[in-house]
């Protein structure tokens, strides 16, 4: 397995670093750090460079929030602007192609080019060429803060040896018991505390078909018996292994009992394909919350919130839905955020 090395000169490259910031900076345009980088952003971007050559910089101290999301409490881990986020930006600028050849083709979240949609695609088309089988389908107990620190740098070293770089990862993973949810390097890291429990799944175990959603896993085979074995062997690998619980909602049932529920929709066989009841309330909520308040709320997030619903609609049946809610007042709320958003972006251009 190849090893890189030499990683830190181009993560601490000041054209990485403002790159960096303009990336952290989407959606944060009225943010008082962000302007405060936009009027001198080469100055700022010297300075985070010059923490990170002299090993002066440390994770910042969270603010620990906690939100209802989905019918569920979430702990949310928030740093600040500058340096931090700056920071795991041009760490991921460098790293992320790196982590994501170590992925298997069938684990989506947070990677370029993959997502909820490209998840769908895999499934439905294993659907369209297969018409009866079984399937498991399990969720991670607290998946993110059950991370364990040292299991997690162990497997990063399998893939990166330069000493700055893993200085500056171990930064931020020691930074907190587990992963935090919020920090951008999460994601990644989340995707690579199991990447090699993936291809133990595909080479050894190899069922019919395999795939993952951070932890939301779904495995499927013909042979009911032989799914019974892998799921006994997977749930004994992930608990002596790497220290994780399985929620004990876990399913194993034949897709002609009930549809598989996963990343939002719900697939049952002949190619039907369902939105996820969840996610249509949420998107009936959103709009009225969007109704009520708009004038207070950020032209990005109504933009981006409402586009990111259009998105699950659009490959289902649920068109009726759109628009059904989407009448012409909320058009003109969203085109007028459109507005605003053109305005905020030319005005924070920053000039080389």
């Amino acid at each position: 397995m190849k090893r890189y090395n030499n990683l830190w000169d181009n993560i601490i490259n000041i054209n990485n670093i403002i790159l960096s910031h303009k990336k952290a900076r989407k959606g944060k345009s009225f943010y008082k750090e962000v302007k405060m980088i936009n009027k001198y952003p080469l100055f700022y971007a010297k300075q985070i460079q010059k923490n990170l050559i002299n090993k002066t910089f440390n994770t910042s101290k969270y603010e620990v929030s906690k939100i209802f999301d989905n019918k569920k409490i979430r702990t949310i881990y928030k740093l600040p602007y500058y340096p931090d986020r700056i920071v795991q930006h041009a760490l991921v600028n460098i790293c992320e192609n790196i982590w994501k050849n170590s992925f298997i083709r069938d684990t989506f979240q947070s990677i370029k080019g993959r997502g909820t949609n490209d998840a769908r695609k895999k499934v439905t088309n294993f659907f369209k060429k297969n018409k009866s089988f079984y399937v498991l389908k399990f969720d991670i107990n607290k998946y993110y803060p059950s991370i364990n620190n040292e299991i997690l740098k162990s497997k990063i070293r399998k893939k990166i040896k330069c000493k700055n770089t893993l200085w500056l990862i171990d930064n931020i993973i020691d930074s907190c018991n587990g992963i935090p949810i919020g920090n951008y390097t999460s994601q990644y890291f989340g995707n690579i505390y199991l990447y090699d429990f993936d291809w133990w799944i595909k080479q050894q175990l190899k069922p019919d078909s395999y795939y993952r959603y951070c932890d939301d896993i779904v495995v499927i085979d013909k042979c009911k018996n032989k799914l019974s074995h892998i799921k006994t062997l997977i749930f004994e690998k992930l608990k002596k292994e790497y220290l994780l619980d399985i929620k004990e909602n876990w399913q194993l049932f034949h897709i002609d009992k009930k549809p598989l529920d996963f990343i939002g929709f719900r697939f049952f066989t002949y190619n039907n394909i369902k939105l996820r009841k969840s996610i249509a309330n949420s998107f009936k909520e959103k709009v009225k919350n969007i109704q009520k308040n708009y004038k207070h709320l950020n032209p990005y997030k109504i933009v981006n919130s409402i586009y990111s619903y259009w998105g699950w609609c659009k490959y289902v049946n649920a068109k009726k839905l759109w628009y059904r809610h989407i009448d012409n007042n909320v058009l003109k709320i969203i085109n007028n955020s459109k507005v605003k958003l053109k305005e905020i972006q030319n005005a924070s251009n920053i000039k080389r």
